[in-house]
């Protein structure tokens, strides 16, 4: 009987080989690979026409799913083509590593040690050797090492006398979750060994390979072991992709390079052609002018680069150095745009139909089936068109989603104000898989857990804008039983309620909810009566909170004045105007209404046309006459010119209103009234503050000039001619 210990780097095209070569040439008839045995039921699926590699191993806790490990595996994986050469050529294959039962219970308890051991700086124990042969790091020495190595003979023994080196120096570097794996794979060694196999292959990483051939007692293991706590688990196979491969994706095991390694893994023996060809090609998509002499000086540059470097073939620093040498005349910012589609790719994997999936995740597959909406690796923008009823079911898919707090599809602002359109962002992320499977304990179907999650919810919301807002949010997912339990607690809430500024902030809310009813042809007319009644209440009510408030109080109501009057604007609906004006009049007239609100009231009643030049003139002679304090003058303005900008441009009117009233103030006052006077105009938009001074040193201090305008001679019978096509370009007909 023999063991043959292969150590390996999880994700390199050239171990990946070298396993290859290894076992093809060993025929083993017992295979032992790091690895859950949890899975092993799993594994055949590996040969199944529908998996395709970038994909992972998911195991979690089913009472828990966000305590959950994936297993990444590629098609260069030395792991992935182990398990596919043990299921190609019926070869027993066992994991062998600490199972997750008792893994997972140890991420939930950490031992003391353990967590004294990660309080140190982390360093890449190949860093040492790569620092003893001239290299930079670890991960370069390795992959001209190892991974380019043309000859593998004796490279595991290699590899582990390597490692046997930098254990005894570095025995800290081994955690004590490491020393717990160890132990276990021991034990399932000793276990094989008692079944008489003859050749066993060992393929694990290759700092545990002298752990496993210099074995302590079996006592020792035995005590290491002794007592470990244990969960419940369960795995699936899961697609994967190669930006969640990289390093960048904190997959600890990950590669820096996923793209370039899977085009070593499937073009050995190019020199490097074809890779600067691709490169090339991506660059001409991009409007650059890259021609064949380009692609043959960079490889050619690539190779005398290497060579000076005694290095056997170049590696992606020495081509990357040459595209920013050739091709981008010696600016990288090339390499970003060769990164994402081909240094990294946005490969993604796919898994069987058949494999064991919670039902809710099945749901949202066949969903996305068919609406045609699959997972893919690449950020995805979508339109939708809430009248084409694909797109409508889209949005709604998309809705229950993001209610459901799984962060696929991300809602965008749309383009203009129409409520039919809608722009979605789909980026697709394994982790979101995990929380489809954390919902799954509220419902089978999307529709049906969506519904009993946010039912949670609503049972214990206790303030009207909270409820509002999450309604607004539940409206598009059409989730009929759903808001007819949101609205029955929502006219609770309002019923119960006698705070006017909750009220205030809920009615963008409930307005919106009401416009989003007419085009998903849905009957809100309960909200709507809900509104007509909220809007009464702050008729009645709201006034009293307007009255002897500081200025911080005063700047929170402004606001929800501004949203409030956006939103009852927008809607439209006329005796909620009415309503809404007489309020506002309200405001606009009382006693002891703070000056920043009477301004803003006075504004709005003055751009539509509720009040005359001449009665804004009045209030603003009232707040501006010696009895008042400069302050109230300044904070009046600052309510009135909320968000005015343009109109101060265009309205002759109130324009020479405002300069009259700043131009007439001495310069004490002037000076009091500064500050808030420039926080006011501050607010405008540059464009509109520039204009504003030009027109300011045009007008002076007598307000607007009169600007003659002369009309050059026209004539009238070349006129005459353009007549008929204007009538006819307006519909008018010609008598």
């Amino acid at each position: 009987m023999s063991i043959h210990l292969l150590g390996i780097r999880h994700h390199g095209p050239g171990s990946c080989r070298n396993v290859l070569e290894y076992l093809q040439e060993l025929k083993p008839d017992l295979i032992l690979l790091e690895g859950p045995a949890e899975a092993e039921a799993l594994l055949p699926c590996a040969l199944s026409e529908q998996m395709e590699p970038p994909v992972a191993l998911l195991a979690y806790q089913p009472d828990q799913p966000q305590n959950a490990v994936f297993y990444p595996f590629s098609e260069f994986s030395p792991e992935w083509q182990t398990i596919c050469y043990a299921m190609r050529n019926e070869v027993p294959l066992r994991f062998f590593d600490l199972p997750l039962a008792h893994s997972m219970a140890l991420s939930q308890k950490p031992a003391k040690e353990e967590k004294e051991a990660t309080t140190d700086i982390y360093r890449d124990p190949f860093d040492y050797l790569a620092e003893a042969a001239g290299y930079t790091d670890g991960e370069s020495w390795w992959e001209t090492t190892i991974e380019h190595r043309k000859d593998s003979a004796d490279v595991f023994l290699a590899v582990q006398e390597a490692v046997t080196a930098l254990r005894e120096e570095l025995p800290p570097q081994t955690s004590p979750r490491d020393l717990l794996r160890e132990a276990w794979m021991r034990k399932m060694i000793r276990a094989a060994q008692k079944e008489n196999f003859e050749r066993i292959a060992v393929v694990c990483g290759a700092w545990h390979v002298p752990a496993l051939e210099n074995m302590p007692k079996v006592k020792e293991d035995n005590e290491l072991l002794k007592g470990l706590a244990k969960v419940k688990v369960e795995c699936t196979w899961i697609p994967w992709t190669y930006d969640r491969l990289s390093f960048r994706s904190g997959y600890g095991a990950g590669i820096e390079s996923p793209g370039w390694y899977h085009y070593l893994w499937h073009h050995p023996e190019d020199d490097g052609t074809l890779w600067i060809s691709q490169a090339a090609s991506l660059f001409r998509k991009k409007n650059m002018d890259i021609s064949v002499a380009h692609v043959i000086e960079t490889v050619r540059l690539a190779q005398v680069t290497a060579a000076l470097r005694n290095l056997p073939t170049p590696s992606l620093a020495e081509f990357n150095e040459a595209i920013t040498t050739v091709m981008g005349f010696g600016d990288d910012i090339l390499l970003q745009i060769i990164k994402e589609e081909l240094i990294i790719s946005d490969r993604l994997g796919r898994v069987p139909d058949n494999v064991p999936k919670v039902p809710l995740l099945v749901d949202v597959e066949k969903t996305q089936k068919r609406l045609r909406v699959p997972f893919t690796a690449e950020i995805k923008e979508l339109t939708l068109d809430l009248r084409k009823p694909n797109d409508l079911e889209r949005s709604i898919f998309f809705h229950r989603l993001h209610l459901l707090e799984i962060d696929w599809a991300i809602p965008g602002s749309s383009d203009g104000k129409g409520t039919f359109k809608e722009k979605w962002t789909l980026y697709h992320k394994p982790e979101q898989i995990i929380s489809i499977i954390e919902k799954a304990i509220w419902g089978n179907t999307l529709e049906e857990a969506t519904q009993k999650y946010l039912l949670k919810q609503t049972g214990e919301i206790r303030h009207i804008p909270e409820l509002t807002r999450l309604l607004d949010r539940v409206i598009p997912a059409n989730l009929p039983d759903l808001v007819e339990a949101m609205t029955v607690q929502l006219d609770r809430l309002s019923a119960a309620s006698t705070d006017i500024i909750e009220m205030m902030e809920a009615v963008p809310d409930l307005v919106s909810i009401v416009r989003y009813g007419n085009v998903r042809n849905l009957d809100f007319s309960k909200v709507g009566n809900m509104l007509h009644a909220m809007i009464a209440r702050i008729l009645a009510g709201g006034v009293l909170v307007c009255i002897n408030v500081d200025e911080e109080a005063a700047a929170d109501i402004l606001n929800k004045l501004v949203s409030t009057d956006y939103a009852v604007s927008t809607l439209n609906d006329p005796e909620l105007n009415t309503m809404w004006l007489e309020f506002i009049r309200q405001v606009r007239t009382s006693v002891n209404v703070h000056p920043l609100l009477s301004g803003y009231a006075t504004r709005l009643l003055n751009d539509k046309g509720y009040i005359s030049p001449e009665e804004a003139q009045n209030t603003l002679s009232y707040y501006s006459s010696v009895g008042n304090a400069p302050a109230d003058m300044a904070y009046w303005f600052e309510g009135f010119l909320r968000s005015s900008g343009a109109i101060l441009l265009l309205d002759d009117n109130l324009w020479n209103l405002v300069n009259n009233w700043v131009c007439g103030q001495d310069k004490e006052t002037f000076m009091e009234l500064l500050p808030i006077l420039k926080r006011t105009f501050s607010e405008f938009t540059p464009p509109e503050r520039r204009k504003l001074g030009e027109k300011a040193k045009a007008s002076g201090a007598g307000g607007i000039q009169t600007q003659t305008v002369t009309v050059s001679a026209h004539n009238e019978a070349e006129a005459a001619k353009v007549i008929p096509l204007i009538r006819q370009l307006l519909g008018i007909e010609t008598k």
